[in-house]
């Protein structure tokens, strides 16, 4: 009784601490995480627009997070999503291609200062391919959002690295974050394996096609 008791704490911690990392490393933050880490690592790629980043950022944030928030609380008030976690994958598409949407809108209100930033330009359009592809394939599978988000990320720092270099050890961190996360999602039964590898895999090659070709 003691051995299953002791199990059963086990397995309760395990899983309130993949929850924990579940929302530290949820993919609504990603974008603006990602867009802070370019400029904050390399500088240069951000200076001409320095003046405008207080700007910046908060439309960052309320097209990318906020709204993206509210209207995945109206979806569910109006029962067409059954909760913010969206388990079942048909549920994604619509919040998700509004969410994609409200990123497009708040890339459309700093475009014509991010024409003076290229590569940060190329992260945000990443971003909204992410989100794009993201729902067609939740129309017929589930994808990992989670791991579409931190590949993204990846992907910046890869196309970075390549760009500049200098981004071994943040990119090394940022892997070592992606495993934990996918184990994470696993132990809360909300992806398979495959999943997982795919949406990292999709979400790494979206951003470095964008920044290094498009």
């Amino acid at each position: 009784k003691t051995r299953n008791r002791n199990c059963k704490i086990k397995k309760r911690i395990i899983m309130r601490l993949s929850k924990v990392i579940s929302i530290i490393l949820h993919p609504i933050f990603m974008p603006l995480l990602a867009f802070y880490l370019s400029i904050k690592l390399i500088p240069s790629i951000g200076f001409a627009i320095t003046n405008y980043l207080n700007y910046i950022y908060g439309v960052l944030v309320i097209s990318s997070i906020i709204l993206p928030l509210i209207s995945l609380f109206i979806l569910i008030k109006s029962a067409r999503v059954e909760s913010i976690e969206m388990t079942n994958h048909y549920e994604r598409p619509t919040p998700l291609f509004r969410t994609a949407f409200l990123i497009g809108l708040g890339y459309y209100l700093i475009e014509n200062i991010l024409i003076f930033s290229p590569i940060l330009k190329s992260e945000l359009l990443g971003a909204i391919i992410i989100m794009i592809i993201a729902a067609l394939i939740s129309k017929y599978w589930k994808i990992s959002l989670h791991m579409l988000g931190i590949g993204g990320l990846f992907g910046i720092l890869i196309s970075l690295n390549i760009l500049f270099g200098g981004m071994e050890q943040i990119m090394v961190l940022t892997l070592l974050l992606a495993g934990v996360l996918g184990i994470s999602r696993i132990n809360e039964k909300a992806h398979s394996y495959k999943q997982i590898y795919v949406g990292f895999i999709v979400g790494a090659s979206v951003e470095i096609i964008a920044i290094l070709l498009i």
